[in-house]
């Protein structure tokens, strides 16, 4: 039941209503150059059972804050060799330090690698 919880959670896709229209958040272009600078991207995560497991613990760690944006939420956690690197745009500094101290607790605090970034405002 968890894990369906959890799927469900990471696979939904958010969008932000900005007037009347709506509009999804799209990383494709930073995802694209991501591959081309050598950083380390999603489908290159760890294989093995340590890695697989430091990237789940530290996701569901932040899954479960309420108090994390939909962006927080769907940060990348890429863990190779028990590095973890986080990636991905979030709503504040406040965010960045708290996923961060949630990984480092987990993961430890030289093994965290923070590649966030934080997203401009929403004009309204």
């Amino acid at each position: 039941m968890k894990i369906v919880i959890i799927y469900l959670l990471l696979s939904t896709t958010s969008a932000v209503v900005v007037g009347q229209e709506v509009v999804k958040p799209d990383n494709s272009q930073k995802n694209d150059r991501d591959k081309y600078l050598h950083e380390y991207t999603a489908q290159e995560q760890g294989k093995s059972k340590e890695d697989n497991d430091l990237t789940r613990r530290i996701r569901l760690e932040i899954v479960k804050d309420k108090n994390l944006s939909i962006y927080a939420k769907n940060i990348k956690v890429i863990t190779m060799n028990g590095q973890v690197t986080l990636k991905g745009p979030v709503r504040s500094s406040e965010e960045v330090r708290t996923i961060m101290l949630k990984a480092q607790t987990i993961a430890g605090t030289s093994s965290v690698l923070n590649q966030m970034e934080i997203a401009p405002k929403i004009k309204k």
